[in-house]
């Protein structure tokens, strides 16, 4: 499939004169927007893989880069921007400079969204998934792209199996088996789908994950058949050192199920070269791994002795690197063993080290899973932003072609009418009701920002209270997330001003009234008192405008003797009447 869709791209190198001949296999690969276009863009990724080592081709690319930019400066083209801005991406992975482009891969899928292209999407999502390295953006932009590839059609996408591998890992690092198993699976079913754009290596990764997690469910039949296709997959290695490293793996995996199972005899010789593959290699946390696989096997035989310095090598080696999960298990064998041997005060204290190990890896987990709601919520912001700028474009548009429209009517009334006192009157009276009608609009759309807005305060603080509620036994966190959500607009001035701006322009009158009832009018008090306009509640403006809930009742108190209020009227029914004349 790769060598067809380049040997296609090249067929088209005889276009136009115009168009610089080295270039032209781009552009006429990247203006296409059917389905085929994923498999023709990535022939030329597929090219600079085959050539990643030659200086001549790589500075090829390089240039090829600096001459579409050339073109598209002359001949502006919005699909052919970000296909160049994803190639360049692409280019700087494989040249490791990736880093420039962290914050560039936003700005292409902003530029991509007026094009409402899923596919094109789809791809921007899959690099976005790693860019920059991150779990909770890793999970968050892998599902995405599947959601799509999904819809359109697995088959039209390449590397769709590192999407579904992708979600497995981050799953089960997480501790959700179930679904990491489900996604692990897919991976494994797609792997046909694409022969030439898919890498070995990934199939064995995958392999364990699924092998891992269904020994964490014990299901061992199944934990032995994803290690055995390890196995199986291994034969064609050419790389001996990592093939004997990932043989040890497999083979020792198959080994601790045995161990559950009480099968010692045919355990031993498995672990044993789990260990010896691990040391030879050397590679620490399979070291760790292997030991503590060794501890359960002699603790189950009630062979304290090596199993307890079996528990103690693994605690070594995971303490210096930090392994909290092999920590955990290495401290619980030893506390165990302490406290079938009577030595309590031992059993006691590595009891209470795996307690707190535990707590570190439960904080982690919850730590991911608050940065996937942030990523969450950042992806829904980005989307409501590219709606909103869309929404600006189409505005413009349409008031370009009413002024077109207009143009052409007053000049067929200009030919068809002779008398130009009459045509003036028509005219005049026609520019004051696109004027009646364009102020009405921009107030109408104005109050529906407003809207907007003040939905968005109340949907966060309901959000808010719900993970408060959650996570009160991780204070910090919670505590960062509140404070996350609570970062809104009205808290600066440029943001106050923006707010202003909209507000005077929903509600015209609003502010004038308020100055000819209160002399010493305040940027404060204008603020509390267009909250109070919207009716939100103390909570959700003190959120708002982040103070405390006292500090709300107070400026309230101090608002309605400035409005010389009676001790019966109330201020809220007369701040909303503030608006009358609009």
């Amino acid at each position: 499939m790769k060598l067809i869709c380049f040997l296609w791209c090249l067929l088209f190198s005889t276009a136009s004169l115009s168009q610089d001949a080295e270039i032209t296999p781009y552009l006429n690969a990247w203006k296409v927007s059917d389905r085929t276009q994923s498999y023709r863009s990535q022939a030329f990724f597929d090219s600079l893989l085959l050539h990643k080592t030659d200086n001549t081709y790589k500075n090829k690319f390089l240039n090829d880069i600096t001459r579409l930019h050339s073109y598209l400066e002359q001949h502006p083209d919005r699909r052919l921007d970000v296909r160049l801005l994803m190639f360049e991406i692409m280019a700087a992975r494989e040249y490791n400079y990736e880093e420039r482009y962290y914050d560039t891969i936003d700005e292409a899928i902003k530029m991509a969204y007026p094009l409402k292209d899923d596919q094109l999407n789809a791809e921007l999502y899959s690099i976005r998934a790693d860019m920059p390295p991150a779990t909770a953006t890793h999970l968050l932009y892998n599902l995405k792209a599947i959601e799509i590839q999904n819809r359109i059609g697995f088959e039209h996408f390449p590397y769709v199996q590192n999407r579904f591998f992708g979600v497995s890992s981050v799953l089960y690092a997480q501790g959700d088996y179930i679904q990491s198993i489900a996604y692990g699976s897919q991976c494994l079913k797609k792997w046909s789908l694409d022969s030439m754009h898919r890498d070995p290596w990934v199939y064995i990764f995958q392999c364990d994950i699924l092998g891992a997690a269904y020994r964490k469910l014990n299901r061992f039949d199944s934990t032995r058949r994803y290690y055995n296709l390890i196995l199986q997959a291994l034969e064609h290695k050419t790389d001996l050192r990592m093939a004997r490293l990932w043989r040890g793996i497999a083979n020792g995996n198959i080994g601790r199920t045995y161990t559950e199972e009480a099968r010692f005899s045919e355990a031993l010789p498995l672990l044993t070269e789990y260990l010896q593959s691990s040391r030879a290699f050397p590679d620490s946390l399979n070291i760790a791994m292997a030991q503590n696989a060794f501890a359960t096997f002699y603790y189950r035989q009630n062979k304290y002795g090596p199993a307890l310095l079996a528990a103690r090598e693994a605690w070594s080696i995971a303490r210096h690197h930090n392994i909290y999960a092999q920590l955990i298990s290495a401290s619980d064998h030893m506390s165990a063993i302490y406290r079938r041997t009577g030595q309590t005060d031992s059993a006691f204290h590595y009891h209470e080290l795996s307690d707190t190990y535990k707590d570190i890896m439960r904080d982690s987990v919850k730590k991911s899973e608050l940065s996937v709601v942030s990523a969450r919520i950042a992806f829904d912001n980005l989307q409501h932003s590219l709606i909103l700028a869309q929404s600006v474009a189409n505005r413009e548009k349409s008031i370009r072609n009413a002024v077109l429209a207009g143009i052409v009517l007053l000049t067929i009334i200009t030919l068809l009418l002779y008398n130009r006192k009459r045509v003036r009157e028509l005219y005049k009276l026609r520019v004051v009701e696109l004027k009646h009608a364009a102020a009405r609009k921009d107030i109408q759309e104005a109050r529906e920002k407003i809207t907007i807005f003040t939905n968005s305060i109340i949907e966060k603080n309901e959000l808010i209270e719900i993970l408060q509620q959650r996570l009160t036994h991780i204070r910090d966190t919670g505590a960062e997330l509140s404070e996350h959500l609570l970062a809104n607009p009205l808290l600066t001035e440029d943001g106050w001003e923006q707010f202003r701006n909209e507000f005077s322009k929903a509600y015209p009158a609003f502010f004038n009234n308020l100055r000819q009832r209160m002399e010493n009018l305040t940027p404060a008090m204008e603020r509390l008192a267009a909250l109070i306009f919207l009716k939100l509640t103390n909570y959700q403006i003190a959120n708002t405008l982040g103070i405390s809930k006292d500090s709300v009742a107070r400026s309230k108190r101090r608002l309605r003797t400035s409005l010389n209020l009676a001790s019966d009227q109330l201020m809220e029914e007369e701040i909303a009447t503030l608006d009358t004349g609009s």
